[in-house]
């Protein structure tokens, strides 16, 4: 967590710290980003890092904790009552997510990266933590299709769940193996990570969702 001298930071500053550590993150990985080299570009001394955070690692919590919080504005608004079934509920995410794009470039390309990161040598314990807790909200999803009797109760939730985490890494995956997105010449453009990309990002999601839907549905 960021120490009290951050949190009493002007938000003009705050903001330019934070913005210049999300690009740095969302263009390496953890091991590779430098806060020689960021703290150089903001003009501030190394050492003033380490008043507002413990060290590196205390850092990038902040950078996915901030990101998390700032996406998670967007889509608590999709609520899975409001949709006739849990594929309009899924879609929907994704249409939220988009403008959390749009509108947050630089937390949406360290949201990106953040696989990359987390595999990085130094701190690779943390993937199993963090992929946890997102695979359990992909479980408490389908625990409640289950219950609906809408979702089919013959395969694990825990297999379901992690089968749904997969589902959305491989839309993400098929979009910049495919082309569609290019988030490196994005950050450099300063344009968000599926800018101009919307109809296909939906028209991916869509296809997707035909595949998956017999897989999950209750006949």
């Amino acid at each position: 967590m960021p120490k009290e001298t951050f949190i009493k930071l002007k938000e003009e500053k705050k903001r330019q710290i934070t913005d210049a550590f999300l690009r740095e993150f969302a263009v390496k990985t953890y091991d590779e980003a430098s806060i020689s080299m960021v703290v150089k570009r903001l003009g501030i001394a190394k050492g003033s890092v380490y008043q507002y955070f413990n060290d590196k690692l205390d850092l990038f919590m902040y950078l996915v904790n901030e990101s998390v919080a700032v996406k998670i504005k967007y889509t608590e608004a999709v609520k899975r009552e409001n949709y006739p079934d849990f594929w309009a509920f899924f879609s929907a995410l994704y249409e939220h997510g988009f403008r959390f794009d749009d509108e947050n470039p630089l937390h949406s390309h360290f949201l990106h990266n953040l696989t990359q990161n987390l595999n990085s040598p130094s701190i690779k314990h943390l993937y199993n933590e963090l992929l946890s807790q997102v695979v359990a909200a992909f479980e408490n999803m389908v625990e409640y299709e289950v219950e609906k009797g809408l979702f089919r109760s013959d395969i694990p939730i825990n297999t379901q769940g992690f089968f749904l985490y997969k589902l959305g890494v491989s839309i993400q995956e098929q979009l910049e193996v495919t082309g569609i997105i290019h988030p490196m010449e994005s950050i450099e453009k300063l344009q968000p990570v599926y800018f101009g990309k919307k109809n296909d990002l939906m028209q991916v999601v869509a296809d997707y969702i035909k595949l998956a839907r017999p897989a999950f549905d209750k006949n």
